[in-house]
């Protein structure tokens, strides 16, 4: 299995746990967007240790949006094996292969109470992210993202701090994650 073989389960554990409990502690987050899916890891841990009744999983399941050396015969293995996984949530989950910037556009703005943003690890990749999901987070919902203040990703943080600026929360070493709310 490939996902085996690329999952970091044990690196990202605490981006998980951190997660959980926050999604624990804001029950009126119940419909999100993960950007950036991987071996889906994250999105299983969301659907059995909290009550988020729909999670989007966005990932173009190709060489350029991964940060792991993969074979590129084995992207179709790996969403397969993905969408495999998280089928035993049934509708609680939707695996959409395409480029986050081509899958924004298919979500009416407001209709999300969070994005975790966990894709393109540059800046140039993180900042459209950013702009381009931003908007289909409702008020009160939050725009979030992994790898904040990660020695090897530098442009996953300061595009954050370019587009939020002061408004935004981050969560060091070992969890990594920001998070802003919007208003």
């Amino acid at each position: 299995m490939y996902i085996d073989s690329i999952t970091q389960k044990n690196n990202w554990e605490p981006t998980y746990i951190w997660t959980t409990k926050f999604f624990n502690e804001h029950p009126d987050l119940k419909v999100g967007a993960e950007v950036g899916v991987a071996a889906g890891q994250h999105i299983k841990a969301i659907m059995e240790e909290t009550k988020i009744e729909k999670m989007y999983g966005v990932d173009a399941y190709m060489p350029e949006s991964w940060n792991v050396n993969v074979p590129v015969t084995s992207f179709d293995e790996i969403y397969n094996e993905v969408n495999s996984m998280l089928s035993s949530y049934g509708d609680r989950v939707e695996l959409i292969r395409k480029k986050s910037t081509e899958a924004a556009p298919d979500f009416e703005d407001g209709t999300l109470d969070f994005v975790f943003i966990d894709a393109g690890h540059d800046y140039e990749n993180c900042y459209n992210d950013i702009n381009y999901w931003h908007n289909r987070v409702r008020k009160g919902g939050y725009v979030m993202g992994h790898d904040w203040e990660h020695v090897n990703f530098p442009g996953v943080t300061q595009a954050v701090i370019d587009h939020y600026g002061d408004d935004v929360d981050g969560v060091p070493e070992p969890t990594h994650v920001w998070y802003h709310k919007v208003k």
